[in-house]
């Protein structure tokens, strides 16, 4: 089946689903999407530059209960190695129960999860790019696997503790080895307006040493707000039976609209990546600077339509390389309804 057909399928078995959801109770169903428009320069060459759809979510969020919820997410997106310009992945496909242990608070999430590592599981793109984890292919956003997730009593933090396949969501079936991943992430609040955490992701090689080369994946995550201020900070490593990647982000925020009536936030960045920390001239450093207009927000106050520019300049340790220069410019729009 080529892929204009399982979007077909796909569009159908939507329009046939819906009705029977709504039976269970209430069902959300939200879109967003992120048309983007590229250029870059290498070498004094123009190497990109394209108008294109980032990527689409359509989600789908049925209420079973107050103690049984679900999500189901698509991510499509325009790409030329696809039949007729277009890709489709599965992002979310999990059901929630709400204490189903008797722990207050907390959730037990099974299925194609979110994966709670570093800033992964939470990023929601302050900048185009992807989170560092996510950018230097350190681990996925999402996850076939079980979950329990909760909330720390007073509102000091949260946790989560994972068992997942270990090789992300776009792997399945024979993709997968015999090795399940054990996860945990943390994230503490000692005060308002400071967070700091961490996780940890080790593979037990013991059932296929032969297929599974990683051992051990871990990140330091810091948050500070203050004011129209805030700053983000994380540290990764990846670290493998031969070889050890380290890197570190850092993020700072200033929200203009808390300064004034422009809802307009500066955002600054800068990435850097070693991706084998025993050999010389194979890391690079990654520095993002731009603004997000948050044109129009919705009754929460979360953005509905934003703006976003980004300019990007990527750097390498091997001096025979070139930087490389991005300009990418995203408008970024959701929406939302509620079926009863």
């Amino acid at each position: 089946m080529n892929l204009k057909s399982l979007l077909v399928v796909f569009v159908l078995s939507f329009l046939l689903l819906t009705p029977m959801v709504t039976k269970c109770g209430e069902t959300k169903i939200s879109m967003t999407l992120w048309n983007r428009a590229t250029v870059e320069r290498e070498s004094g060459e123009f190497t990109e530059r394209y108008f294109s759809l980032g990527r689409g979510y359509l989600r789908i969020e049925p209420k079973f209960s107050d103690k049984i919820k679900g999500r189901f997410n698509v991510d499509f997106f325009s790409d030329d190695d696809a039949l007729d310009g277009a890709g489709l992945k599965l992002k979310y496909a999990y059901l929630d129960f709400k204490e189903l242990i008797p722990i207050p608070e907390s959730k037990v999430t099974a299925g194609l999860i979110k994966n709670y590592f570093g800033t992964i599981y939470d990023w929601n793109y302050i900048t185009i790019q992807k989170a560092l984890e996510d950018k230097e292919k350190v681990t996925s956003s999402t996850d076939y696997g079980i979950a329990l997730y909760g909330y720390l009593p007073e509102g000091y933090g949260e946790y989560a503790i994972s068992v997942l396949n270990g090789e992300g969501y776009k792997k399945t079936g024979s993709d997968v080895n015999l090795n399940p991943a054990y996860q945990a992430n943390v994230r503490l609040i000692p005060i308002p307006g400071v967070t700091i955490g961490g996780s940890v992701r080790y593979e037990d090689v013991s059932f296929d040493p032969d297929t599974s080369i990683s051992n051990l994946v871990y990140a330091g995550v810091g948050h500070l707000a203050v004011g129209p201020f805030e700053v983000w900070g994380e540290y990764l490593v990846k670290d493998l039976e031969e070889t050890k990647s380290q890197g570190f982000m850092v993020m700072p925020i200033v929200k203009l609209g808390k300064l004034s009536g422009v809802d307009v936030d500066l955002v600054g960045r800068y990435d850097n990546w070693n991706a084998n920390a025993d050999v010389d001239n194979d890391g690079h450093s990654r520095i993002i600077a731009g603004f997000n207009w948050n044109i129009l927000r919705d009754a929460k106050g979360k953005p509905q339509v934003l703006l976003q520019v980004n300019g990007e300049r990527t750097t390498y340790e091997d001096t025979s390389k070139d930087p490389v220069d991005k300009l990418m410019m995203q408008l970024r729009w959701a929406f939302s309804t509620k079926i009863k």
